[in-house]
């Protein structure tokens, strides 16, 4: 991927621009139509993706209940939870339009942080600012929903159940209004 292209990124914020050019060779270009499925929610994490161009879709749990998250558009990243937690994949991310992204790969990754690698510190740190800032947002929806009525009898069971799990987890009482 273009060095210069990477500093519009806001994960390589801050850094110069020889780091730009070391990262951008750990970077594999890939493109995928719309429709693809880049990964797999419970897939091991094989590494992070720089969404340079095109939306995709974050999606949790499987068809025919399948939710949509969120929508990503490049430019951004994803897959930064596998990097830093060698945790299985959160979520599906599938392309909404032609995606084009840069792969680095998990294993390069730790092999380099192993080496106290300057430019793999600096975007391990910009990462973490980035998956902070979306807990922020994810945490601020938890508490919209956890506002939610109770006594709407409208709401499937598999919603109220949903609702009522969200009361508990937050601390609030169960059976409201």
């Amino acid at each position: 991927m273009d060095p210069s292209a990477l500093s519009e990124i806001p994960v390589f914020e801050g850094l110069h621009f020889h780091r730009l050019e070391e990262l951008s060779g750990w970077l594999k270009r890939q493109t995928h139509a719309p429709g693809a499925v880049i990964l797999s929610e419970g897939d091991p994490p094989n590494g992070l993706y720089v969404l340079s161009k095109g939306t995709v879709e974050v999606i949790k749990g499987a068809e025919p209940h399948a939710v949509c998250l969120a929508e990503l558009q490049g430019p951004s990243v994803f897959g930064e939870i596998g990097l830093l937690t060698h945790a299985p994949r959160t979520a599906t991310i599938r392309a909404r339009t032609t995606v084009t992204t840069g792969w680095l790969d998990r294993e390069h990754f730790d092999a380099l942080l192993a080496e106290d690698n300057v430019t793999a510190l600096h975007f391990a740190v910009n990462l973490g600012r980035i998956s902070a800032q979306r807990l922020i947002a994810a945490l601020e929806k938890i508490a919209v929903l956890a506002d939610l009525d109770l006594s709407t009898k409208g709401l499937p069971a598999p919603f109220r159940a949903a609702i009522q799990e969200l009361h508990a987890f937050c601390g609030h009482s169960a059976h409201r209004g």
